[in-house]
């Protein structure tokens, strides 16, 4: 039975949805409207806020991207919050923390962001050898808003790709950030300027190399799904975690190309737990290989301290 409704639901999922007035424009009170672009709606908490404009091209580009794979038209808008205004408008600190909901806006932070403050003062413990190399990257600032706005935003309009077709009842949040990371890495192999892929990359293989996080508490899959805003607080824990899923959404999507995003994405809409209740994790992964593939479901094995519970192989 379960078959049969997932089966339905992916028929159902694969039709183009036409009802596009989804954003939830409360959020906006309060902020000023910039006529940048036609594409989205672009509100700030800033009259002319400085350093968007390489942000914004991304996303118009990302967006002509996914709604080409994913037979979508989708209307968002993007909020650039400054520091001292972000509790009023994000869900979550610290501010410059990229991040998305079920209601179509995406909030990113402008100036100088703690979130890139922070991390650019850890940086300073790397070698100075590597530090060099991240400027080559990243230029001899090493602005890391560059990774945290540019990079993220894109990540973080795949959620919106997902969201727009889920409701608020995950099934597994991690597999929604795997989807999230596997969206930032296709969309910046698909933009004009391949820079961005190359310091997202750079920066988050660096990060996993020289292990900066300090002491991690939790690692586990399990552990993310029943501590996920615990997590998100702890900040360099949540980090720690994306690396890892980024690793695994740049190998699926190495392998497996545009096609495979669809697919993850229908398996989405199909596992979304309001229609279909919550599933056993040996249930999951089998609906995965049947969706996926049996090489997909090796790739997405968690390789970091046991999840005992789910049988990968």
């Amino acid at each position: 039975m379960r078959l049969i409704l997932i089966t339905l639901i992916l028929f159902i999922g694969s039709c183009k949805q036409v009802e596009n007035d989804w954003i939830d424009k409360t959020r906006h009170e309060g902020l000023k409207k910039l006529e940048i672009t036609a594409p989205f709606e672009i509100l700030s908490t800033e009259a002319k806020p400085i350093g968007i404009n390489k942000t914004i091209k991304n996303l118009e580009e990302s967006k002509v991207y996914f709604d080409k794979v994913f037979n979508e038209d989708l209307n968002f808008a993007v909020l650039f919050v400054d520091n001292q205004n972000w509790d009023k408008y994000a869900w979550a600190p610290p501010p410059g923390m990229p991040q998305s909901y079920y209601d179509g806006n995406i909030v990113l932070g402008i100036g100088k962001s703690i979130m890139a403050s922070r991390w650019e003062q850890r940086l300073h413990k790397l070698p100075i050898q590597k530090l060099d190399s991240l400027r080559h990257v990243f230029g001899n600032e090493i602005d890391l808003d560059i990774f945290f706005r540019d990079a993220l935003s894109l990540h973080e309009l795949g959620h919106l790709y997902q969201f727009y077709k889920t409701s608020k009842e995950s099934q597994r949040r991690w597999l929604n950030e795997i989807f999230g990371n596997l969206c930032q890495v296709a969309s910046a192999k698909n933009l004009e300027s391949k820079d961005v892929f190359i310091q997202m990359d750079y920066f988050q293989e660096l990060l996993i190399k020289e292990n900066l996080w300090g002491k991690v508490e939790y690692k586990t899959l399990d552990q993310f799904e029943e501590s996920y805003l615990e997590i998100i607080k702890q900040g360099r824990n949540y980090g720690w975690y994306q690396t890892q899923f980024y690793q695994i959404a740049k190998e699926l999507y190495l392998k497996f190309g545009d096609e495979f995003l669809n697919k993850f994405r229908d398996l989405l809409i199909s596992i979304d737990a309001k229609k279909i209740g919550k599933i056993e994790n040996d249930e999951l992964i089998e609906i995965i290989r049947n969706n996926l593939g049996d090489e997909a479901v090796a790739i997405l094995k968690w390789k970091h301290d046991s999840y005992q519970c789910v049988k990968y192989s």
